[in-house]
């Protein structure tokens, strides 16, 4: 029996009053032509939990990020993604879980694409960029000789992310790729005392990689270039617990933080019925609106949306009403704010949290958008 289930929905929240000051045309729209009945009954009859409320619309990490952080008893201001995610894209190797007891600590470099826009530049969702191992061992290649006069040792476990030690440019603020994708990213850059020996490695990077092989053939094939590097996710390893017996997720950060505590690991599936055999407590990251809400694809949105209600919130509604999950709890995202939501199945029978005001899971979900 999958004794307590936890989803966590990134941008799962419409776009509000505390997300780039956009005023309530977009929300309102969306909010109206949502059709999740599951999620819906779910919310109106769950017990609030702990929900994020602050006026900073320029944090530099995601709120499911703080999230994790927060249950794994890590640093939420600065979250330590790299090491985390480090660990995951190495494959688990029990030789890295100790690596903090030394001091050492990663940051990560991550090929990005960057483009002009009409007065400023743009990051592109990494996840876009669709970089193959043979262009990233190529492009890797073209750098050795400046990482090596500059004294960096620079690890590529996986060819979306590399990993260098933190230390070859100090602690820096910096922001995750995800949350400065498709904004100016002048706000967003990496700042602190060896920030500007960082940018002269980046433009070096960029020049390097301008007129490449790779990126030749890319573009020639129709597809954007690799021109560009983003520092983030500074931090050591350090021992975390158990978030869950098991953990469904793409997401690195989150597998890193659940194999670093023995959590058994497997790849999200496209619904609940691919984690039947799941017993205990699980964890699952469904993170598929998060590029149609970046993108402002509304439309797209909206899709997914529907989409999660079908394949995830109604089977879980389903396993819930019938004794096959013991509880669930809704990790529901914008772009600055969490909320936690605890459903366990006598829940289900109290009709009265589905009636007035509690009962409107619409008005909820705009509370949530635009509620600092």
């Amino acid at each position: 029996m999958m004794t307590h289930l936890t989803l966590i929905v990134p941008f799962s929240v419409p776009p509000g009053a505390g997300d780039d000051g956009r005023d309530d045309v977009v929300p309102g729209a969306l909010l109206r032509q949502l059709e999740l009945p599951a999620l819906g009954k779910l919310l109106t009859r769950a017990a609030p939990g702990p929900r994020e409320r602050h006026d900073d619309p320029f944090l530099r990490s995601l709120p499911q990020e703080r999230w994790l952080a927060g249950k794994a008893g890590l640093d939420t201001m600065r979250v330590p993604l790299a090491p985390y995610m480090r660990l995951a894209d190495s494959g688990g190797a029990t030789h890295d879980i100790p690596a903090a007891a030394d001091g050492q600590s990663w940051a990560c470099l991550q090929p990005v694409h960057i483009h002009a826009a009409r007065d400023h530049l743009v990051l592109m969702p990494p996840g876009q960029l669709g970089l193959r191992p043979e262009e990233a061992t190529a492009l890797r290649s073209a750098i050795d000789a400046l990482l090596q006069e500059s004294g960096i040792a620079l690890e590529t476990p996986c060819p979306q992310r590399w990993y260098l030690p933190e230390a070859v440019f100090g602690p820096l603020e910096a922001t995750t790729p995800l949350r400065a994708a498709g904004r100016n990213i002048d706000i967003w850059m990496q700042a602190g005392e060896r920030a500007r020996d960082w940018r002269r490695l980046q433009n070096e990077i960029q020049m390097t990689w301008f007129d490449h092989r790779v990126n030749q053939a890319r573009e020639a094939a129709g597809e954007v270039p690799v021109n560009s590097v983003w520092l983030y996710g500074g931090g050591a390893l350090q021992p975390v617990p158990r978030l869950a017996d098991t953990v469904l997720s793409n997401d690195p950060f989150l597998s890193g933080l659940a194999l670093a505590a023995g959590s058994r690991v497997l790849p999200a599936p496209a619904g609940l019925a691919g984690a039947a055999g799941a017993e205990g407590t699980v964890m699952a990251m469904l993170d598929g609106a998060t590029e149609a809400h970046i993108a402002e694809d509304w439309g797209l949105w909206l899709d997914r949306m529907h989409a999660l209600d079908a394949d995830w919130f109604g089977p879980a509604l389903a396993a819930l009403a019938d004794g096959r999950i013991g509880a669930i709890t809704l990790v529901l995202a914008g772009e600055n704010h969490f909320a936690e939501f605890t459903v366990r199945r006598a829940d289900l029978r109290k009709f009265w949290r589905g009636m007035g005001q509690r009962g409107d899971w619409r008005a909820l979900l705009s509370d949530l958008a635009f509620a600092a």
